[in-house]
């Protein structure tokens, strides 16, 4: 027999595997798993595969702790009050062992209080964020009915807190601008103005004094503001007559001093149509009564905002007459529209912005 074994020639490579797997379940369970490699290498003729990386594992339950203080101990029980408040808590929650641990992400702190005799607060702090407190009324409850309450009050604030850290948090809405920021930006916005006021002008040759009023249309840019402007200008009644009817184009640059002051400087030129109704002749032609005339002239002012888009304005206006205009009056005696021109303005001006800033 063990010679027919000797001359017997040696099992396959599967027949081995089978009688090794064999001996191995024999023996028990721990063998049999320790054959499943040669299993698998016997069936597959090659190596097994290595396995696939582990996923990242995802973020573990909210430990919740509980806590009591001496005088809510006195209302409910503590073992009670766990054994509750485990049952309610949701599957993504979990009670601690104790009420203190190490610091974690994921915790949930919950504090019970008693501040008056009648009531329990309950307060709850989930992942370092504000504090959510609750009260409840147990005066006349019994002690297991009171930590009933107690613990659906906790679950259902740790739950709300749960929600409210999911969700995703919203980017915090932009600034508005101030009410100063708005002002300043409006300075150096493109504006239209119209302004309309009385004016007197003194000149130094002819009819001394010049009264009546003006009209200007401007439009700001960069704070340079360019006008076309009108004057209708007359004498007072009793002297010389003299009518003075002008228009020109100014600019001007304002600084201003605070939101409701501001300065402007700048300068005008106009040419202007000039009649001498009670002149025997103008400029040497007898009979003639009209005439024309030019002047140019710097400007001061000061502005003061009435409210809104109102402005009201005080100007100083100082310049020459350029182009003289001669006269004779019906005596024979000869006389002149010409010299330094001194003018006096008060405006009321309306801005309208071209895009207010908002």
């Amino acid at each position: 027999m063990r010679a027919a074994r000797r001359g017997a020639p040696a099992p396959p490579l599967l027949a081995r595997v089978g009688l090794l797997s064999s001996a191995l379940l024999l023996a028990g369970a721990p063998a049999a798993e320790a054959a499943e490699p040669y299993a698998a290498v016997a069936s597959s003729g090659r190596a097994p595969a290595p396995s696939a990386p582990s996923l990242p594992a995802t973020p573990g339950p909210i430990e919740v702790r509980v806590a009591l203080s001496r005088g809510a101990a006195e209302e409910v029980s503590s073992v009670r009050l766990r054994r509750l408040l485990e049952i309610e808590l949701p599957d993504d929650a979990t009670l601690a062992a104790e009420p203190v641990g190490p610091l974690d992400d994921r915790v949930a702190t919950v504090w019970i209080d008693r501040p008056t005799a009648a009531r329990l607060e309950i307060q709850v702090r989930l992942d370092g964020r504000a504090i959510v407190r609750r009260q409840i009324a147990v005066s006349g409850l019994t002690s297991d009915v009171a930590a009933r309450l107690v613990a659906i009050a906790a679950s259902e604030m740790i739950l709300a807190e749960m929600r409210r850290a999911r969700a995703p948090r919203r980017p915090p809405s932009p600034r508005r601008p101030t009410p100063d920021e708005l002002e300043l930006a409006s300075r150096d916005l493109d504006a239209l103005s119209v302004s309309a006021g009385p004016y007197a002008a003194v000149v130094s040759g002819g009819p001394r004094v010049l009264g009546g009023a003006g009209l200007s249309l401007g439009l700001r840019r960069l704070r340079l503001t360019e006008s076309l402007f009108a004057r209708l200008l007359a004498t007072p009644s009793g002297g010389e007559t003299l009518r003075w009817l002008e228009g020109g184009l100014s600019g001007d640059y304002r600084f201003w001093l605070a939101a409701s002051w501001r300065l402007s400087v700048g300068a005008s030129a106009s040419i202007a149509s000039v009649r001498l109704p009670a002149a025997a002749s103008v400029d040497g032609i007898p009979g003639a009564r009209d005439t024309w005339s030019a002047r140019a002239g710097v400007g001061l002012g000061v502005e003061t905002r009435l409210g809104g888009p109102l402005w009201l304005g005080l100007t100083l206006d100082p310049g020459v007459v350029l182009r003289p205009a001669p006269y004779e009056d019906a005596r024979g005696a000869a006389g002149a529209v010409e010299g330094a021109w001194v003018g006096v303005g008060l405006s009321l001006a309306a801005e309208r912005h071209s895009s207010a800033p908002r």
